[in-house]
């Protein structure tokens, strides 16, 4: 009886042994592919987004403006980026998330006529797959606020600057008031403009009034849309 213990411990600590190994092989980078330059990591400390949109027009380009920062990085966060970083402890038993720069494999001629061919392919699938309802269409302004209509996208959870927004109003009023309604989202700005009056930033319900036109039209130009409901292929219709 102790000697079939004895022999059952042993035959444990073999298939022990041999799962180890088993996995510590599948761990490894096979054999004939190219190693990786070296691991992915995440960017390294905040970096202001490029945000173009934010650069006023040439006309409103005497307005001052302030920068709602916490706004700008819920913007920058429908982009990513990767980047390797060298130096990186390998460990045995752990999977490592590696990054290869496939375009070492090309000659520069060769990496010319692909990229050629990867965007022709790209734009096939885009004539493919979009319709005209999602071209960017935008209501003149007869109501007299100007907005889009259609072709408005946002990322679930995520949020956007919405484009088209302007107030075409009589100059010579005492007062230029703008209201935006949503359903599955909310309206804030990317950053304050001085003289413009905001209620309701982060709610459905947003007002914008001003004694300045072109005061409002600037700030209408700095609103945004954060998507708030995880439902894929729906739609918010705002209400101005």
């Amino acid at each position: 009886m102790r000697l079939g213990r004895r022999a059952l411990c042993v035959l444990v600590l073999l298939l022990a042994c041999a799962s180890l190994g088993l996995l510590y092989a599948r761990t490894r980078e096979a054999p004939g592919l190219r190693a990786p330059l070296a691991l992915w990591a995440p960017l390294q400390g905040p970096t202001k987004p490029e945000l173009p949109d934010l650069v006023p027009e040439p006309r409103y380009a005497h307005i001052p403006v302030r920068i709602k920062e916490q706004v700008v990085e819920l913007l920058s966060g429908n982009n990513c980026s990767c980047e390797s970083s060298a130096g990186s402890l390998h460990l045995p038993f752990q999977r490592q998330v590696q990054a290869i720069d496939f375009t070492k494999a090309f000659d520069p001629e060769e990496l010319k006529a692909a990229s050629a061919s990867r965007e022709q392919e790209f734009q096939a699938f885009l004539s493919r797959s979009q319709s005209a309802a999602d071209q960017l269409l935008v209501a003149p302004a007869n109501s007299p606020l100007q907005y889009p209509l259609q072709g408005v996208e946002v990322q679930p959870l995520r949020s956007i600057l919405v484009p088209g927004l302007s107030l075409q109003a009589v100059s010579g009023q005492e007062v230029y008031q703008v209201n935006l309604t949503a359903s599955l989202g909310t309206w804030d700005v990317a950053g304050e403009v001085t003289g413009v009056t905001l209620t309701g930033e982060g709610q459905p319900d947003l007002t914008l009034a001003s004694p300045g036109l072109d005061q409002l039209n600037r700030q209408l130009q700095l609103v945004t849309y954060s998507s708030r409901s995880y439902q894929a292929n729906t739609a918010d219709t705002g209400q101005p």
